[in-house]
Formats: C-alpha cells, structure tokens, sequence
C-alpha cells in the first residue's frame, strides 16, 4: 500500500473542498473536545477550522448554509463551534448540542442545564446539587440519586462514619457516598463562600 498524500495547501485547494475540509475540521473538533483545551488533536482540528475559514472568507464564501445543514445532520450548533474556533482561546470550543447545553457540562442528573467549567467532582449543576443537599437532609431520595449508610470506609467520604446519610450518583462506576457537608462545601465553594465543618 502506498502512503496517502498530503492535501495540497490550504489556498490552492478549491472552493468547494474547503467548504467540506472545513465541516470534517469542527466535527473533528467536536469529536475530541473532551481533550480541550490543549490536547494536540483538538487543537489541530481548531487551527486547520480558523485557517480554512479565514481563506473561505477571502474568496468571499458564506459558509452559513452548509454550517446549518452540517448542524442538522449532527444536531451541535455548528456555526457557534467556528465561532469558539474563532475566538480560542478566549472561548474554548465546547461542542453545544440542539438545546444550546455544552455537551462536556451539560448536568448529569437534570440533562438540562451546565455544571460550571471547574465541577471535576460533582458533575451537576447548582439547582440539582441542591436538591441532592435536600435530599440527604429529608432522608428523601430523587430519581438519579441513591441514598444510604455504610460500615465500608473506603465506600464514603472523610466526613462519614457508618451512620452518616450518604448520597451516590447511579451513573457512577463505583460505590462511592459523599455526605451533606461534602455537598455543602461544593455549593460554597462555587459561589466563594465558606461553610462550617458539620454533616448535617
């Protein structure tokens, strides 16, 4: 087999295959934004969508059309993609599906709103981190949450002891319970405000 050739520079390609090099460049951008914001791949995706972009809008090209076709056909909002292309990095290009929801934040437990950019923990927004708070105060579980006690250490969080109401997500891999005081600090810790050391 022989090696597949190169594409020939961008400004030498013709018009109607940088409009399509320029689709496969935000899918792959899409593809690999859980990479974002510095894995090479996504990060070649970005630059090879702002070149082709910036070379179609030299030759006069309004790619809105076929950026509306490409966003039904994948259902992500591919013109505001190529505009996150555009402006990284002082946005970074998370896809946004159909309901304008960044794919990467969007909530675990409601699906309908964004956790913030920093939740690497608890993979909710702030309303459903609330309920969950509520949930473990009321002793009263809600769909996505399983609540209970444990006598497994490495099973709940520091805070814990094997009375301790402990809330788990259902998606989770394993059993892992964080308890209200964990829950509470997270909120606080999103609005910058400080909570006082007791699990409730």
């Amino acid at each position: 087999m022989h090696d597949t050739p190169p594409p020939p520079p961008i400004h030498e390609r013709e018009t109607e295959v940088l409009v399509e090099d320029l689709c496969i460049a935000l899918r792959n951008v899409g593809v690999w934004d859980y990479d974002l914001p510095a894995g090479p791949r996504v990060l070649k995706a970005i630059d090879d969508a702002r070149a082709i972009y910036h070379e179609l809008k030299e030759r006069g090209v309004d790619v809105k059309e076929r950026l509306d076709l490409l966003s039904e056909q994948t259902r992500w909002r591919m013109s505001d993609l190529l505009r996150d292309c555009l402006g990284f990095p002082s946005t970074v290009p998370y896809v946004k599906e159909a309901d304008c929801v960044r794919r990467r934040r969007r909530c675990m437990l409601c699906r309908k709103a964004e956790r913030p950019p920093d939740a690497e923990v608890f993979w909710m927004c702030d309303d459903c981190l609330r309920r969950v708070l509520q949930a473990i105060e009321a002793r009263a579980p809600i769909d996505g949450v399983v609540l209970f006690r444990t006598y497994n250490p490495g099973a709940r969080c520091e805070h814990a002891d094997a009375e301790t109401v402990l809330a788990s997500e259902l998606w989770a891999d394993t059993i892992f319970g964080n308890c209200a005081l964990c829950l509470r600090r997270e909120l606080n810790r999103r609005s910058g405000t400080r909570v006082a050391d007791s699990p409730g």
